[in-house]
């Protein structure tokens, strides 16, 4: 059987359309605090030299600051979001790969709270009805000493 190929101008293009091709990140400002000289700290300090210049034209919405820490203070990632919420995140004694996974955690997360899903309750509204409807001392049926009757 013969393999048809399509020809080129029947493929449909799509054009971008202003608005809709940008996307803003609900996070605001990413800050990197390290120190220079703490050889436990060596992931941040090679992923502040190479990625994170990548990272930053990537992401032109979102502000990074490098701040250099006192010695003897662990490397942190802050990232502060619209909500006016922050995240804070050690990445001390993390190499070059795990620094990137936590920057990727910041800047792909909300910003929310992180609520747990192991003994979260659901609560209905106050006027909905439950599963067995609105319950009633007129709905039901009394019956002589066995009192009401369902």
């Amino acid at each position: 059987m013969p393999r048809l190929n399509p020809a080129l101008p029947a493929i449909p293009k799509t054009y971008p359309v202003q608005g809709y091709r940008h996307f803003l990140t609900p996070l605001r400002k990413l800050i990197f605090d390290y120190d220079a000289e703490s050889p436990s700290q060596q992931g941040v300090r090679s992923f502040i030299k190479k990625p994170l210049i990548n990272l930053a034209r990537e992401n032109p919405d979102v502000e990074f600051v490098v701040r250099r820490l006192k010695r003897g203070k662990a490397a942190v990632l802050r990232g502060h979001y619209v909500n006016g919420r922050d995240k804070v995140i050690c990445v001390n004694k993390l190499e070059m790969d795990g620094v990137s996974n936590k920057v990727n955690l910041l800047l792909n997360s909300s910003g929310a709270k992180i609520k747990p899903l192991k003994n979260l309750t659901l609560e209905a509204a106050p006027a909905s009805e439950s599963a067995r409807g609105v319950w009633s001392a007129l709905h039901d049926q009394t019956k002589a000493g066995q009192g009401y009757g369902i």
